[in-house]
């Protein structure tokens, strides 16, 4: 994708926003302005209706801040914009919590507004992310529609090159049960972008990355606490779940009793197990 790439910009203040403006059409061959909003509210409404490339907004206005916009934009079912947060705090604690937000750079207001080309030259920075990402849309595709054209729709079909990724992903998954692998991190194993890593997991497996681990955890767990006499706390953390609070609730929600009451459920008179707090 060789642009122009749009351009949305989120800011309260109208001089700073009039010179935003002016940068991105000064360079029109990369960037297209396609839109402008005064707080994050109406920002989050026209990133849903316009699915810009870029995102420029402020971290401080009325009505929605840029920090609640992007808490915002991770619920949408659409990807990110690459997201460039504006601020006049040189805080790190702004700039951190941006980031784990999911923004892709975080510039110090009147720095961009002293150097001229800081703001566009930081979004052509992320240029070859959006390329990436829209390359791996067209190869997902591409392959939705070689199985409409008559491959099988149920299983994994093993002579394809994709499946073959996903199969040897869910076999690394169980083979590492123990340690957490996030979808990040699985993504840049395969060589995919996120969003294109986890359509085409969940297209194969019919759940979510998050999902389909913790169903792994819970079966591999229910089948410890049946032919082992390992204490909860201990099959948690063999299953990669630390935490053993978060664990006896993911496990009753899922099997709808807790890890005591299935293992006495299924070995009732059995001495083989400790006694232990639900």
């Amino acid at each position: 994708m060789t642009g122009p790439f749009k351009v949305l910009i989120v800011e309260d203040e109208k001089p700073a926003r009039e010179v935003f403006k002016q940068m991105i059409a000064q360079e029109n061959a990369c960037f297209e302005l396609v839109g402008e909003a005064v707080n994050g509210k109406r920002g989050l409404e026209l990133c849903k209706e316009l699915q810009p490339h870029f995102l420029i907004t402020d971290i401080t206005m009325p009505v929605m801040s840029g920090i609640e916009l992007l808490q915002e934009l991770k619920q949408l079912d659409q990807d990110m914009p690459e997201t460039i947060i504006l601020s006049c705090h040189k805080d790190f604690h702004f700039a951190q919590k941006a980031i784990e937000l999911g923004a892709s750079s975080y510039l110090i207001k009147e720095d961009c507004l002293v150097q001229e080309t800081l703001l566009t030259e930081t979004l052509k920075n992320f240029i070859p992310r959006i390329s990436k990402r829209e390359e791996d849309r067209q190869k997902l595709e591409a392959a939705e529609r070689n199985q409409n054209a008559g491959q099988p729709e149920e299983g994994l079909d093993q002579a394809s090159p994709l499946n073959t990724i996903m199969m040897n992903v869910i076999g690394q998954l169980k083979a590492d049960l123990a340690v957490s692998i996030s979808l990040e991190d699985m993504a840049a194993k395969v060589g995919y972008s996120i969003p294109y890593f986890s359509s085409l997991f969940k297209k194969t497996t019919g759940q979510t990355y998050t999902q389909y681990m913790m169903s792994m955890r819970i079966q591999a767990a229910k089948r410890l606490l049946l032919t082992t006499d390992l204490r909860t706390f201990q099959i948690a953390e063999q299953v990669g779940m630390e935490n053993y609070r978060h664990f006896n609730k993911i496990f009753k929600r899922m099997v709808c009793m807790s890890p005591k009451e299935f293992r006495q459920s299924h070995h009732p008179l059995s001495s083989s197990y400790r006694q232990e707090s639900p």
